[in-house]
């Protein structure tokens, strides 16, 4: 091979083969780059409308204070729960750099444009500046990022309430990741998929740092 020879790997370092996976499958840095663009060509992901208190979820009510005197969380009572929409890609596209943690590149991409990464634990929610959640007139949802561009594109049944609580807050809590609990297993149902795996598996992508969120304003393009 002349004077380049393959260097030989030191310790657990991975080829460089396996420093990016699709599906779990270790692919090449040229095959990654293509997907990558693959993807970004095709923004229509999977989607769920839910609320706040969803137990899918786990998140609870929002507050609105503290009480001095007791020192107990507040929320209102009566007012309607902050909307939740859950953006779920088709396809992970996972990296990794020899000693770095293992990342999910659209999700990087969505917390690089301004999400913030939502951990398992004490999270903090945010409003997003410059994102936007559009309602088209067919009643899909997209997730713009401040450039103006479609970051992913969902269809879901018609949800009179929902839309009614988006229009009511002005804001909506996105989510978005390959993992939360919107699609069902395989050798599974929709009906058989229940909350508390549903709940499982989005904790299990916050603790793995695979889930970018934020609170978004809601545009009503209807």
């Amino acid at each position: 091979m002349g004077r380049f020879k393959p260097k030989k790997q030191r310790g657990n370092q991975q080829p460089q083969g396996q420093r990016f996976h699709i599906d779990d499958r270790a692919v090449s840095q040229a095959e990654i780059l293509m997907a990558g663009e693959q993807l970004s060509n095709n923004v229509d992901d999977h989607g769920r409308l839910l609320y706040m208190n969803a137990p899918s979820l786990g998140l609870g009510e929002v507050a609105t204070g503290i009480n001095v005197d007791t020192g107990s969380v507040e929320t209102a009572q009566g007012e309607d729960p902050m909307p939740v929409a859950l953006f779920e890609p088709e396809r992970a596209m996972m990296s990794q750099v020899p000693g770095g943690a293992v990342t999910e590149i659209q999700v990087e991409g969505a917390i690089a444009t301004g999400m913030r990464r939502f951990p398992r634990g004490l999270a903090d929610l945010r409003t997003i500046p410059g994102w936007a959640l559009h309602r088209l007139v067919d009643d899909r949802l997209e997730l713009r990022s401040p450039d103006g561009g479609v970051y992913s594109r969902i269809a879901v049944p018609s949800a009179p309430d929902w839309y009614s609580a988006a229009l009511h807050h002005g804001y909506v809590v996105c989510f978005y990741g390959p993992q939360l609990g919107v699609r069902t297993p395989p050798n599974s149902t929709p009906e058989r998929y229940t909350d508390a795996e549903r709940l499982e598996e989005f904790r299990t992508a916050r603790g793995r740092g695979l889930v970018a969120g934020g609170i978004i304003t809601y545009r009503n393009n209807r």
